[in-house]
């Protein structure tokens, strides 16, 4: 009996030592999970070998050494605001718990004032914060968006560069840099070119006459894509006839590469083999109709003879010389 008073004289330290251990157990579990995430982060981006969006050699060894240990201390840094955003989060939640049997204890007009200026302040001053820390947090524990990943996102191609708790930066292909705040980037449709198979699919559509030879522009549009110091032998080149239009055929030459700047590259090898094909063999591009009218002079007062009578219809292609086949 003395026990059971005991604890009944003692409930509220009992309910506010329960509401201490049931915070302790979410901050752990959390802060266990973040590690974890942080580390395979970590991880993968140090087997990353490029980290621009297309091949260049204007970095050097080091340089590149050094940008990578920053995107690491970024990397370092995002997750320890996380933590502590977490922390502030669990804290949050464990000080409301712990009050909350006791607000009938409080006056209301200062419940009620307390709870209005924590409103207006939450509601106007950090609620862009708010969101955009809330996102940042999302963000970096999806896979959806990683830093190293490429994109396209708002018509711009390149490389995520740094993933902060308010904002994502992205280094697009002419090394300008895009900025989104990270409440705008949970909203965003973008197309993540890193997360894919290993090899990557790039083509490149072009058009030729009709009185081209489409099996020979086929067996050299196959020998320009396995030329490319791009191409990946994984396969061969693929070409397809996509479909006719009034003035050629539509064709698609396509190969594979091993990663989103690699395809970058095959696709210019491919457009420039075959620029240069078109323009040495003389293959046609385009096939163009002419409508010619010619109105010869007649004698007096003889009758007008119908109109397009004389009228002579030619059918030339656009490039004046013709494959060597």
């Amino acid at each position: 009996m003395e026990f059971l008073a005991l604890i009944k004289d003692n409930i509220p330290f009992l309910y506010l030592g329960i509401v201490a251990i049931i915070a302790i157990l979410i901050l752990w579990r959390a802060q266990r999970h973040v590690t974890s995430v942080k580390e395979r982060k970590l991880e993968r981006l140090d087997k990353i070998k490029r980290l621009d969006p297309l091949p260049n050699d204007a970095l050097t060894r080091r340089s590149k050494i050094k940008r990578k240990r920053k995107l690491t201390e970024q990397v370092d840094r995002r997750f320890s605001v996380i933590q502590k955003f977490l922390f502030g989060g669990v804290l949050t939640f464990a000080i409301i718990a712990g009050v909350m049997p006791f607000i009938g204890n409080i006056p209301s007009t200062m419940l009620s004032m307390f709870i209005t200026a924590f409103t207006v302040i939450l509601g106007i001053a950090a609620r862009p914060y708010v969101e955009n820390m809330i996102s940042g947090v999302v963000i970096s524990l999806s896979n959806q968006i990683r830093v190293g990943d490429v994109v396209i996102i708002d018509d711009h191609y390149g490389t995520v560069e740094d993933i902060s708790p308010t904002h994502t930066k992205i280094k697009i292909w002419d090394w300008r840099r895009y900025v989104i705040p990270n409440s705008r980037m949970m909203t965003k449709e973008f197309m993540n070119l890193t997360i894919t198979e290993r090899i990557i699919w790039a083509y490149i559509e072009f058009k030729v006459a009709y009185d081209v030879d489409i099996e020979y522009v086929e067996r050299n549009a196959k020998k320009i894509a396995t030329q490319s110091d791009s191409f990946s032998d994984r396969d061969d080149p693929q070409f397809w006839v996509m479909r006719l239009e009034p003035d050629g055929v539509v064709c698609w030459i396509a190969a594979w590469a091993e990663n989103p700047s690699s395809a970058w590259s095959l696709k210019s090898d491919m457009t420039r083999g075959l620029a240069t094909l078109f323009r040495e063999e003389g293959i046609a591009t385009q096939y163009t109709r002419h409508g010619i009218t010619h109105e010869p002079p007649h004698p007096e007062g003889a009758p007008p003879a119908p109109k397009g009578e004389h009228t002579v219809q030619t059918e030339t292609a656009a490039a004046p010389k013709r494959p060597r086949f």
